[in-house]
């Protein structure tokens, strides 16, 4: 069967990844040859391996009806109790999905179909997915290059990377200057005409953080100029930023919001949750798919009670230590910038080999973080320890010491 590896499509681009995991327990792998290695680089999977309460849940589910016929299933229905309860009643309906992806297709449509208007104000370097319309509104130059023409009326502003500032301002004066840049490209690469701007409150692409009050006044701006604000937070939401969902920080208040990746630990679901509930005659496009299973409803279920059972605290204070951890090393003269909220943290270096050199130093001394481009990015599962977690900045530390004595 070892052959069949290469009939996978993407096993090649996988970086030479040889490790075969056999067993896992919370954060950590093993491999066949016993070594072990703590997971930084998980945003689906986030109650970890081997949970207890999850498998038992799930074995409960599976014993259960798994193809729901007639009525909503008691899964479903606590769901929903679940996303009304944490959103604090905001919202007045949720439609469930396979995949982030397609929630994201259909909160734009539906957009566009309750304004009667024709485009979408995205943002540079955000994800959004990976099918045609998900993947044309995405900023990552992956996802279009070659596979035009793209899905027309989709508007790209600047998003605020201070350390990569589109105009060059310091970030302490800059009174959100790449802000009025976005307002500038939209009067004059656009229709006028856009429905609304989807946005990532903590873009997944780097762990990119806005400045603080910049996320509040797009909000108004976007207001002012009638557009619904739709709030992707595939990645950030759940949990992952020590916030059940990331836009409660700033205030914000979106007319959509769409979840995913955690939501079902591993299994597919994900979620378009709306302020407005739509006219019905809308409604028939979306009927069918398969976004309320059973037993992907029952997994998020899971999720949520854990979350609510004390794993958001704990969250919130091994990804301050992470967090704090990481920032030592800002003043490095191998470091451009630290940054990261929560369980999501990210060091971007100057230079793309020096990450890579780090990457595979901390891997060497068991920690298996990601890597895009210059930035090297945590996102552990949730129920990393804290002793793991102090673990890695020491290898973090040790290894970058060794890399910039070469």
């Amino acid at each position: 069967m070892a052959a069949y590896s290469e009939f996978d499509l993407l096993s090649h681009l996988s970086g030479g990844e040889s490790e075969v995991f056999l067993k896992g327990e919370g954060a950590v792998y093993e491999t066949a040859a016993g070594r072990r290695l703590v997971d930084l680089n998980e945003m689906r999977v986030v109650l970890g391996q081997g949970n207890p309460a999850f498998e038992s849940g799930m074995i409960q589910a599976l014993r259960g009806v798994t193809a729901q016929k007639g009525a909503p299933s008691a899964a479903k229905l606590e769901l929903c109790r679940h996303l009304d309860e944490t959103t604090g009643g905001r919202f007045s309906a949720v439609y469930l999905t396979s995949s982030g992806s397609e929630a994201v297709e259909w909160a734009v449509r539906l957009a566009k179909k309750m304004t009667g208007r024709t485009e979408i104000l995205s943002f540079w370097n955000s994800i959004h997915g990976r099918t045609y319309l998900s993947g044309s509104l995405s900023g990552l130059s992956k996802r279009k290059t070659g596979h035009g023409p793209l899905a027309p009326g989709v508007v790209f502003l600047p998003y605020p990377n201070c350390a990569h500032c589109p105009v060059k301002a310091c970030r302490e004066s800059c009174h959100f200057a790449c802000l009025e840049l976005a307002q500038r490209t939209y009067e004059t690469a656009s229709a006028q005409d856009a429905a609304a701007v989807i946005l990532e409150p903590c873009q997944g692409a780097g762990v990119i953080l806005p400045p603080q009050g910049w996320l509040p006044r797009l909000q108004e701006w976007a207001r002012s100029k009638d557009m619904m604000v739709i709030v992707d937070e595939v990645q950030s939401g759940m949990g992952r930023t020590g916030w059940m969902y990331l836009y409660e920080r700033e205030g914000l208040e979106p007319d959509m919001l769409l979840l995913g990746k955690a939501l079902g630990n591993g299994l597919h679901i994900a979620a378009l949750m709306v302020r407005e509930r739509p006219d019905d005659e809308i409604l028939a496009a979306l009927t069918g798919g398969s976004g309320d299973d059973p037993l992907a409803c029952a997994a998020a279920c899971q999720v949520f009670r854990q979350l609510k059972g004390g794993l958001l605290e704990h969250v919130r204070h091994v990804g301050g230590i992470l967090n704090a951890g990481l920032k030592e090393y800002e003043g490095h003269p191998l470091v451009l910038e630290c940054r990261g909220i929560g369980l999501a943290a990210a060091v971007e270096f100057y230079d793309k080999s020096v990450c890579a050199q780090v990457l595979a130093g901390v891997k060497e001394k068991g920690y298996l973080p990601g890597q895009l481009g210059c930035t090297l990015y945590c996102k552990p599962p949730y129920v990393i320890t804290e002793e793991q977690v102090r673990g890695f900045l020491k290898a973090f530390g040790e290894t970058l010491a060794e890399v910039g004595r070469r």
